[in-house]
């Protein structure tokens, strides 16, 4: 009898699952088998220790669908892991970026009043269009006084042209008059060595000759001296018109026009204010000729290339614009400062330095809602 006792209680104890062995063998296909062979459970199974690997076996083929699932999310992690780390080495991106324009300072070129202003501040103005009218009465008054000049000048030119004129025609008489005297000097010479004249008759018509050559002379004198005198009225002339031609455009300088299409920034004068020459009224922003000056740090402009392809996104308007790299500057913004850094000092801190990059709209899209100054994130995509 103890002998049995002790042998059933080591068959249950056989026959219980042990925590530690849970995941080698399935212990309710263990209790099935020793029920499919008409086995109480309380005895022992001489052939469990065969069937427990047969159940061990099985548990691995239901985990096999886990394993090569998470085999799968760990491949695909890795996969998409290099996918992501060769995305995010294919840009570089700053939201240190701007829309920029050409802005024109609009000045007087002469000293005035302003009459009218045709503009308010921010407005958006055409090539032409009149902004400032300065009072033109003054320079009216210039005009006709430089054409009264440039008229007497041409009349002092005519003038010098016809005692030019009269100067050659008193030459033609003078040389008419020495041809005759010479002939008579001639023949009276030749009367006188035949005896037919006397000396005095001789000397007569031989000193009429001298003072005719001489006369001939004067009056070529008197004509070049003439002619002198036109060529210093016709630049008289020439000085009075460039003259008129200069009050004229003094003239129109009183009227201020846009040089482009463009807003006007906010104005620095009012009606009625005396402006001198060269004085800034206002600003002209030209926005028919936008880009993006995108200021990276130099560490980002090591695969940096001239016309890659840039993504700009425009803060102010939500929308994304394309464009492409125009060049590279050759200097930091930093040195275009009133005071650049000086990196030889003691208290030296070593910063990466931005560099501009100006950035240039593909054709065949709408820029009409940009604005100079607003804030741009640029990604250049560097492949």
């Amino acid at each position: 009898m103890k002998l049995n006792d002790t042998h059933q209680t080591t068959g249950r104890e056989l026959d219980r699952s042990d925590p530690a062995f849970d995941f080698l063998y399935d212990p309710g296909q263990a209790c099935a088998n020793h029920d499919q062979q008409g086995r109480s459970p309380a005895e022992p199974d001489p052939d469990s220790a065969i069937r427990r690997p047969n159940g061990t076996t099985g548990r691995l083929k239901r985990r096999l669908p886990l394993v090569a699932a998470t085999l799968l999310a760990l491949i695909a992690l890795a996969f998409g892991g290099s996918q992501f780390w060769n995305y995010h080495q294919s840009y570089e991106s700053t939201d240190d970026a701007q829309v920029d324009a050409p802005i024109t300072p609009i000045s007087s070129r002469i000293n005035g009043t302003i009459k009218d202003l045709y503009v308010e501040d921010y407005q958006r103005v055409k090539a032409g269009q009149l902004l400032v009218q300065l009072d033109p009465r003054g320079y009216e008054v210039a005009v006709e006084r430089a054409r009264a000049q440039v008229a007497q000048a041409e009349a002092d030119l005519n003038s010098g042209r016809q005692q030019y004129a009269w100067a050659r025609a008193r030459i033609r008489q003078a040389q008419a008059r020495d041809f005759q005297a010479r002939r008579n000097q001639q023949r009276y010479s030749t009367l006188l060595r035949l005896g037919v004249v006397s000396q005095v008759e001789y000397d007569q018509y031989n000193a009429d000759a001298g003072v005719q050559s001489a006369d001939v002379q004067a009056n070529q004198a008197e004509a070049g001296v003439a002619l002198r005198r036109i060529a210093c009225r016709q630049a008289e002339v020439e000085a009075a018109k460039a003259h008129l031609d200069q009050t004229i455009l003094n003239l129109g300088y009183t009227r201020i026009v846009a040089p482009s299409n463009g807003i006007v920034g906010k104005r620095s004068v009012e009606l009625g204010q005396r402006v001198e020459q060269g004085q800034s009224l206002m600003v002209l922003s030209q926005v028919g000729d936008l880009w993006i000056t995108a200021n990276f740090t130099e560490t980002q402009l090591e695969r940096m290339r001239g016309e890659q392809a840039v993504t700009l996104h425009v803060d102010a308007i939500g929308r994304d614009f394309r464009g492409h790299v125009q060049s590279l500057s050759e200097e930091s913004e930093s040195l275009d400062r009133l005071l650049p850094p000086e990196d030889a000092t003691g208290n030296y801190v070593k910063a990466a330095r931005r560099f501009p990059v100006p950035i240039v709209f593909d054709p065949s899209q709408d820029l009409s809602r940009l604005r100079p100054g607003m804030s741009v994130e640029a990604t250049v995509w560097l492949k």
